[in-house]
């Protein structure tokens, strides 16, 4: 059983990404992300972790996620986009 918990970095225009990720399986076990981005509400940045546990460690589900909670929670995040949220997910996913 392999456990992997890489580090992705992703500059997007509203600031620096970083992403851990442990996988297990093909699926997003643990996940932290943190940076000098801004995302309001605020409260939704934890939704977005948590509910990108369990989910296939694939780009297009990890953003298409994203994306969903973007709509649902209404997310304003100058500068960055679920793309950026994505591309620093996968860049920890690739080590």
């Amino acid at each position: 059983m392999e456990i992997k918990t890489p580090q992705g970095i992703h500059k997007s225009k509203g600031g620096l990404i970083r992403s851990f990720v442990t996988i297990e399986k093909g699926m997003i076990k643990e996940i932290s992300i943190s940076g000098d981005f801004f995302l309001f509400p605020e409260e939704a940045f934890f939704k977005i972790v948590e509910e990108l546990k369990g989910i296939k460690a694939k780009r297009e589900d990890v953003e298409q996620k994203i994306k969903e909670i973007y709509t649902r929670e209404n997310i304003q995040s100058p500068g960055t986009t679920p793309f950026d949220f994505a591309e620093s997910i996968m860049k920890a996913l690739e080590g």
